[in-house]
């Protein structure tokens, strides 16, 4: 990511999503879709947002990120079904608008919801536990936690580089780019509206959730590595300071939340002080991940997430600034 300027933007930190071609920006009250249709149109869905928990929850430190994660999860949801209908459209089939389907849509996300767990999360201890049994013994619960980060970030690495081969999931890569691109370009200057001067910036940035999974695994090593501990001092079944599995892994399950919210505090915290020295190489191993969960975008591409971060923007801020601001370009 580029130097900052003097004005960069910090009134309203914008983020959002890559989705079926199109890209999802959202600010605090707003969120607004942007698809590239067949015809070549640019198709923009707006939605006001909400959260279904209470505000104490969503604005109390070390909690909110698990519920804030949570109300992401569910406008990432929509933001997919939304350009899951266009696409369906510019095919020829009618998106199925039934109780139904909707309730299969929520079903195949649960799905993969528990598939991800498994395999980001209880794999790691398991084959940590099945090569201590079977072949090296990794002695310690530190050992072993942080063997169990090292495969994380190996299967996390592999399954994206794995998916990324896929010619579908790479233009989502770069409508994820698009919108890292636009975000920057809008932090380092709002009026910016010049498609090939938007391309000159960063596809990479410190907010992304490629980054926040990033801080999750090294949090998750050493939280783990006290709670192995922990329970081990109570007295539980246990072999070298490691919990059996039956108490081990649940124990993983039911500490996500407390790890979002930890997670979620450090990357806003690293973000905050990204200048100073100390901080940079934890932004920078977050960002060096994202070269696997982005590609550089086209122009065409850039422009769809333009669009969606000027309807955002002008529901924000209001078109009056969006308009001052366009306005004020050289």
């Amino acid at each position: 990511m580029s130097a900052a300027s003097p004005n960069r933007c910090q009134t309203y930190p914008y983020g959002g999503q890559a989705v079926i071609e199109g890209v999802m920006m959202k600010g605090r009250k707003h969120a607004a879709v942007a698809i590239r249709r067949k015809s070549g149109s640019i198709d923009v869905v707006e939605k006001e947002l909400t959260s279904r928990f209470p505000d104490w929850l969503t604005k109390a430190p070390f909690a909110r990120g698990f519920f804030l994660l949570w109300d992401m999860l569910g406008l990432g949801m929509w933001s997919l079904n939304v350009s899951q209908g266009k696409y369906l459209e510019d095919l020829g089939e009618k998106p199925a608008e039934s109780r139904s389907s909707q309730m299969m849509f929520f079903a195949t996300a649960a799905v993969a919801i528990i598939l991800a767990m498994a395999i980001f999360k209880l794999l790691p201890t398991f084959l940590v536990d099945t090569v201590s049994q079977h072949a090296y013994n990794i002695a310690g619960a530190g050992l072993k936690n942080a063997a169990e980060a090292v495969l994380k970030f190996g299967v996390f690495v592999g399954y994206v580089a794995l998916i990324g081969r896929m010619p579908e999931i790479a233009r989502v890569f770069m409508y994820h780019g698009a919108e890292h691109t636009v975000i920057n370009a809008h932090e380092e200057c709002p009026g910016e509206r010049d498609i090939a001067k938007l391309a000159k910036h960063t596809r990479l940035h410190p907010r992304c959730g490629t980054s926040f999974i990033v801080i999750f695994i090294i949090i998750s090593a050493l939280v783990y590595y006290s709670l192995d501990r922990w329970l081990v001092s109570l007295g539980v079944p246990s072999s070298g300071q490691w919990p059996e599995w039956w108490i081990r892994w649940p124990v993983r399950i039911l500490a996500i939340p407390l790890l979002s919210g930890i997670s979620y505090e450090v990357l806003k915290g690293a973000f905050a002080l990204r200048k100073f020295a100390v901080i940079k190489p934890l932004i920078m191993l977050g960002m060096l991940f994202q070269i696997l969960t982005t590609r550089k975008p086209t122009q065409d591409q850039i422009e769809v997430a333009l669009a969606a971060l000027d309807a955002v923007r002008a529901r924000e801020e209001g078109q009056e600034a969006l308009g001052a601001a366009a306005g004020g370009t050289q």
